[in-house]
């Protein structure tokens, strides 16, 4: 393995970790721990998951089709099927980190397509700016369509309008950067330059095969709360599920770990007791981390051929790789997703 794939410190390693075992002592410390094994029990779980595994395979296939239509609007050829080895055996990377599940996409393009590391981190950046639209869009829709009402839904709303102009307008600016100083240098870098080749098509491609990818998170938690005995509207899911996503995509945590679980207690609380939300929010991120590790593992006997850190004949690879590893810090702030959207995703 290379040497500066080493560079990176212990404690950012560690620190995710311990953030997200405070949150889950807390919040198992506030609950009734008794009420929280009955609800389990109690659970409808023959229900659960054989629905819970449906949806997994179908976040699956969506996610790779989307991934692989982000490198076709860029100009490079990839093969369905060769998406969705690469997405399943990037899983593994994605449970601990959304960003480097993204990374590891990046280096198995850059092995199989000679695609420069950071041209694919631009495009990941882009896709989850798009994403992250996508999401508050969502939830706006929700809040204006649902029949209940609410403070806490007004602010939801306020919020997500203001992010969603913030996206659009995050896109817009880097793809008219001006020509000016240091500023002609950065636009001439593979990562901007994803921006100034965009285009309303793949803008529009994007942000449809997003949300349709969320929506199918809304509806998976409609029939999965019910096996928890827990009944929210569609519409009022539509509003605080993507925000639930916003949260848990927050970069503090592995796989979005005591961060979904507190968002899905503050926003489902009208609905059932905290014993049973935080039932239902445990069991959900327990089965996404089993059921895509044994897709990863699957999809990692299928592509050992590919040597990640093998140095390429240039021997430029090294260097791109501890760059993209070194600096995931710039994909994890985007993922409020990678992730990964994910995370939870």
């Amino acid at each position: 393995m290379d040497e500066s794939l080493k560079k990176v410190p212990l404690y950012k390693k560690i620190i995710p970790w311990l953030v997200s075992g405070a949150i889950l002592v807390f919040l198992f410390y506030r609950i009734d721990r008794e009420q929280f094994i009955v609800s389990l029990f109690k659970a409808d779980l023959h229900i659960y998951l054989p629905l819970v595994m449906f949806f997994i395979l179908i976040w699956y296939f969506i996610e790779a089709q989307n991934i692989q239509k982000l490198y076709q609007y860029f100009g490079i050829d990839v093969s369905y099927p060769e998406m969705l080895k690469i997405r399943g055996a990037t899983f593994l990377l994605m449970i601990i980190n959304y960003g480097l599940g993204a990374g590891g996409i990046a280096l198995y393009m850059k092995k199989i397509r000679n695609v420069p590391i950071f041209k694919s981190v631009g495009m990941f950046f882009y896709y989850m700016v798009i994403e992250s639209g996508a999401i508050t869009f969502l939830a706006m829709m929700g809040c204006l369509f649902t029949s209940e009402s609410s403070v806490m839904l007004d602010r939801i709303f306020m919020l997500c309008l203001g992010l969603f102009l913030f996206y659009n307008a995050e896109i817009v600016i880097l793809r008219n950067m001006p020509a000016w100083g240091f500023l002609r240098r950065l636009r001439e870098k593979s990562f901007f330059h994803v921006f100034r080749t965009c285009t309303l098509r793949s803008y529009a491609g994007l942000f449809f095969y997003r949300s349709c990818y969320f929506l199918t998170f809304v509806v998976f938690f409609y029939f999965a709360l019910r096996a928890f005995h827990i009944e929210i509207p569609m519409l009022t899911l539509t509003a605080l599920v993507p925000i639930i996503f916003f949260v848990g995509n927050l970069p503090i945590t592995p796989f979005g770990l005591g961060t979904i679980q507190a968002a899905m207690l503050y926003f489902f609380k009208s609905y059932s007791s905290e014993a049973n939300i935080l039932a239902v929010s445990i069991v959900y991120s327990t089965s996404l981390i089993f059921f895509r590790a044994v897709i990863g593992l699957f999809s990692l006997s299928r592509v050992t051929s590919i040597d990640l850190y093998e140095k390429d004949d240039d021997e430029t690879g090294g260097d791109e790789v501890a760059g993209i590893i070194n600096d995931e810090q710039m994909l994890d702030d985007r993922s409020v997703q990678i992730v990964q959207g994910d995370c939870v995703q």
